[in-house]
Formats: structure tokens, C-alpha cells, sequence
């Protein structure tokens, strides 16, 4: 353990915001995403870390404070933790979903051991994390990120100061070497770079907690409330167009996920005119469900398929504009070999669909781009 470390702002590798995103749900087939695949956002940009000279401070209403190193950190037990995880969108237009999920492994101390360590006074109720990165957000100069969360969920036992992820150490561009995971909460509040832990009686009162991630009033509340707890949610990985064909069975499949776990997929083929239960798998540690439905499309044309959870609590995905709105895909469904057959024809349209009740109205031969939103 370090006895003190003062360092000043480090360069930039990177200055601004920044966003990668990859692949779209329709490429998230694997139960653990590829951390190359994984989407990546920063705010005020990549700092140039240096693994040997970071140190990691913890402070504020503690007993003790502790200094650690990189090989301090190393050199405790590891947890590995499997979660969900997700992007809350833009700050400045949060009711916009944006699609950007994964679920990894992430692999770490726990944060409730380092505050053992240091020792947490009464009347503490917030952990402050902050991050090295510096730079301008929506037109302002931040001078660091900063982010907080309820010291119960901080000693919970899932929240971890992590140093790897997916078996691998953290990279430079995921927020390494040292980042805080906060599985069942949103990325934001996942601080990248992590270089400070302050236990407070309060909560931050920082900007990126104060004027952004904070929801409007809703419920009969006046309060705005935290971008914390994951909202439920899903997304539908197949079918796309040329998956779906006239009286051929087809699986509908994706992924759901919240805070908690879901109880329940519901799927629709028409829009939303009839929805039909999903099988859903139970849940792993924080990590997202599979679930999963038959369907044998009876109509040619435009199907609009979509998907919407809900959680053991009764709270469900919405279809009016917010983050976690209903996933919606339109899939073209052909005639497949029936064609060639001298079937499929105008005479089969009004079949109906098997296993979910679909669309009834009338198609053509072809194909139709695909669309997704």
C-alpha cells in the first residue's frame, strides 16, 4: 500500500466524447459479448494512463485512508461477475433508446472489502467515484467525471473495482486499468479510469449528477430521480429478413434483462395487436435472459415483430418514447421454397399464422429491406 500519491491532470489520448458502437442487436448472439464487440462511450475523452504510477484513493468518512496500487489491487481475492451492461443513452435526449447493451464478464475486488478496509464512520450514505479523465462536455470544461451511488448497494457485494474483463486486463479504451462496475445500475455510473472513492453523507453534487442522468418527476413525484437502476428491457436478436418464410416454423428469439429478473417475454407479430408469452431462461448472476418463442408465419409481406419484459416486481417496458421503449423490427417474411413449388400464393393470405397469431393482411412475392427501431 502506497502512503500517499499526488499526480496532476494526465494527458489526453483522445479529447471529447466519444462513442463506438459496432454491432446492433440483431449480431448479439452469444450469451457473453466479445469485449471487441462490446460498445464504448467517454464523455470527456481517453486520459494516457500509466498502469505503474496509478494509485486508487479511498476517502471521506473513513476510519482510514487507504492508498492503493495497481499490485495492491492485484493481489487481493478476485471476484468475477457476470452482468448486463448498458448505455442509458444521451444525457440530453434520454427518452431516445439507443440499442447499446452487452453482457460480460468483469472481474475485480469487491468495493464492499476496500470499504471494510478503510472503515466507514456513521453517518455515511453515498460513495463518490471519480475518474482522471478531463475535458469539455456539451460545451463546458469538466476538470474530472464524477459519479455517486447509495452506500447499500456500494457493500450489496456486486459492485466491484475492476481489473479485468472477459479474462482480460481492463484496456486503456474500457476504462483501465482500473474501473468501478455497478452491475444492475447503468454504465454511467460505471466510472472509467478509476481514481478516487470518497464515502459521503451526501451525494455528489457534480454535474453529471446533478444536470445530466437525472430523470424528470414522474409518478406524482416532484423529484427528479438518479439514472441508476436498469430499466427493464429487451431486444430481439432474430429473425431478420430471409430467416422467415411462408409455413415454415421460425424461432423468435432475444435477450431481456433488468436490475432485477424478469419474469416475463411477451412478443408480438402484428404490431402489438396480440401478444403471446415467451419461454424465458432464469437469470445468472446479473447477466441477461434468453428468451425465446415459436412461430410459423402464415401471410406473405411486412410482419412487425417486438418484444417487451417485465420484471419479478410488475414493472414492464413501455411503448411511449423512453429509454427502455418497446424493441420493434420489421422482418419480411417469402415465400421460400413454396414458391418454386406453385404454392404460397394469393389463395394462402388469409391462413392466418400458427403458434402466434401475425399480421393478416395481404402480401407480395419479393423481398423488403430490412428495418429496425
Amino acid at each position: 500500500m502506497i502512503e500517499g500519491s499526488v499526480m496532476g491532470p494526465p494527458a489526453m489520448l483522445h479529447e471529447g466524447f466519444g462513442l463506438v458502437q459496432k454491432v446492433r442487436p440483431e449480431h448479439l448472439t452469444s450469451f457473453i459479448t466479445p469485449e471487441a464487440d462490446l460498445f464504448s462511450v467517454w464523455h470527456l475523452g481517453i486520459p494516457d494512463v500509466s498502469p505503474d504510477s496509478w494509485t486508487l484513493r479511498v476517502g471521506g468518512l473513513v476510519s482510514h485512508e487507504l492508498t492503493m496500487s495497481l499490485g495492491d489491487l492485484r493481489g487481493m481475492e478476485q471476484t468475477e461477475i457476470t452482468s448486463v451492461h448498458e448505455c442509458a443513452g444521451s444525457p440530453l435526449a434520454p427518452t431516445v433508446p439507443q440499442r447499446r447493451a452487452g453482457n460480460v464478464r468483469w472481474s475485480g475486488v469487491r468495493l464492499g472489502e476496500l470499504l471494510g478496509m478503510a472503515g466507514i464512520e456513521e453517518g455515511a450514505t453515498h460513495v463518490i467515484s471519480t475518474g482522471i479523465d478531463h475535458g469539455v462536455y456539451d460545451g463546458t470544461h469538466h476538470e474530472r467525471y464524477e459519479k455517486d451511488l447509495p452506500l447499500a448497494k456500494a457493500l450489496d457485494g456486486s459492485v466491484l473495482v475492476a481489473l479485468s474483463v472477459n479474462g482480460a486486463p481492463l484496456p486503456v479504451r474500457r476504462g483501465g486499468p482500473v474501473r468501478l462496475v455497478v452491475p444492475g445500475y447503468y454504465g454511467t455510473n460505471s466510472t472509467k479510469w478509476l481514481d478516487s472513492l470518497t464515502v459521503a453523507d451526501r451525494r455528489s453534487t457534480g454535474p453529471f449528477t446533478t444536470r445530466y442522468y437525472m430523470d424528470p418527476p414522474g409518478d406524482g413525484s416532484d423529484r427528479a430521480v438518479p439514472v441508476w437502476e436498469l430499466a427493464p428491457n429487451s431486444c430481439l436478436v432474430a429473425p431478420v429478413d430471409g430467416d422467415a418464410h411462408v409455413g415454415e416454423p421460425v424461432e423468435i428469439w432475444g435477450w431481456a434483462w433488468a436490475n432485477e429478473p424478469v419474469r416475463s417475454v411477451e412478443v408480438t407479430t402484428d404490431g402489438g395487436r396480440h401478444w403471446t408469452p415467451a419461454r424465458v431462461t432464469p437469470r445468472t448472476a446479473y447477466g441477461w435472459q434468453r428468451f425465446s418463442c415459436p412461430w410459423t408465419p402464415g401471410t406473405v409481406g411486412e410482419h412487425v415483430l417486438a418484444c417487451r419484459a417485465t420484471t419479478n416486481s410488475g414493472a414492464t417496458q413501455p411503448a411511449t418514447p423512453r429509454r427502455n421503449r418497446v424493441h420493434q423490427r420489421v422482418v419480411f417474411v417469402d415465400q421460400g421454397n413454396r414458391g418454386s413449388q406453385g404454392q404460397g400464393s394469393w389463395g394462402d393470405q388469409g391462413r392466418g399464422d400458427q403458434g402466434i397469431r401475425g399480421s393478416q393482411g395481404a402480401g407480395a412475392p419479393g423481398r423488403a429491406p430490412r428495418r429496425s427501431r
